[in-house]
């Protein structure tokens, strides 16, 4: 009997070969994975986002015989982050995943890493100046040109709006996108204030009401980070305002409730599971040079 862990699993695996033409790892390359660690570093670890992340490690330990380490500060502190990239390093696991805080501050442990003969790939936000093999995620500005696409049919292409973010570059460019479909299609569209939520569910209903009080004639609000929706929805409820509009990002668990009540009107959402999938494959096979191509 598969669970919903064990049917994505199986389906992404098979759906590698299909649909991108990748091999699937052999015997040999199985066994010469078993027991190597590989390592997620990634900021506001506290946030429920990363729950997908989190099974697909899981699940990996199992396909792959590895150890797989989720790690990083509980809030968004950049210089800890630094710190305990170069703590990995010493301790030398056959790779690290990175979602970056800071690219600039992370570049130098990433030169470092690579230099000691350690794969990095990077996620959901990229360190394009450093020797990192790769980026899987998504496009910042492309996923705030839908976010904002959305919004602005749910209000009806005019009104006053608020932005809630957090200072990630990856963020800030999903901020950018929603400012670009707004000049470039709606121009009745007004951001009146670009909240940084700090991505911190304990803080983020507080900082969205804050906001919604400062301008009590917004007609709508723009997420683009995890923590953005659920924080609109209890600022708007407890507000009295669930006139206003909400368009999230991210599917967090603790936000679901909400898009069925209607409270949030939607979500844009990226394919978690499959980034993590991808990126400790690619890992092991420059590390057992199994990928032939």
């Amino acid at each position: 009997r598969l669970n919903r862990r064990k049917l994505l699993t199986a389906s992404t695996t098979a759906g590698l070969a299909a649909a991108f033409g990748m091999p699937l790892l052999s015997n040999e390359a199985m066994a010469q994975a078993a027991g190597k660690e590989y390592v997620f570093l990634s900021i506001v670890t506290q946030v429920p986002f990363w729950v997908d992340y989190r099974n697909a490690m899981t699940d990996l330990e199992d396909l792959m015989g590895i150890k797989a380490t989720f790690t990083g500060p509980l809030d968004f502190d950049t210089a800890a982050q630094a710190r305990q990239l170069d703590e990995l390093i010493a301790r030398r696991p056959a790779g690290i995943m990175i979602f970056p805080g800071d690219p600039a501050t992370l570049a130098p442990g990433v030169e470092r890493a690579v230099a000691a003969g350690i794969p990095v790939t990077c996620c959901i936000g990229d360190i394009p100046d450093s020797p990192r093999s790769t980026f899987l995620g998504i496009n910042g500005v492309q996923a705030g040109r839908v976010g904002g696409e959305m919004l602005a049919q749910a209000i009806g292409g005019k009104g006053k709006v608020i932005l809630g973010t957090f200072p990630a570059p990856s963020t800030l460019e999903r901020v950018e996108g929603y400012k670009q479909i707004f000049a470039e299609k709606y121009p009745d569209i007004e951001v009146v204030d670009v909240v940084n939520d700090k991505a911190d569910p304990s803080y983020a209903p507080t900082a969205y009401l804050q906001a919604i009080q400062a301008n009590p004639d917004i007609v709508g609000i723009g997420g683009t980070d995890g923590d953005s929706g659920k924080g609109a929805a209890i600022a708007v409820n407890e507000a009295g305002r669930k006139d206003i509009k909400i368009v999230a990002m991210d599917r967090n668990d603790d936000m679901l409730p909400y898009i069925e009540d209607g409270t949030i009107y939607g979500a844009v959402a990226q394919k978690s599971y499959l980034e993590i999938f991808l990126a400790f494959h690619m890992m092991h096979w420059q590390n057992t040079d199994a990928l032939k191509v």
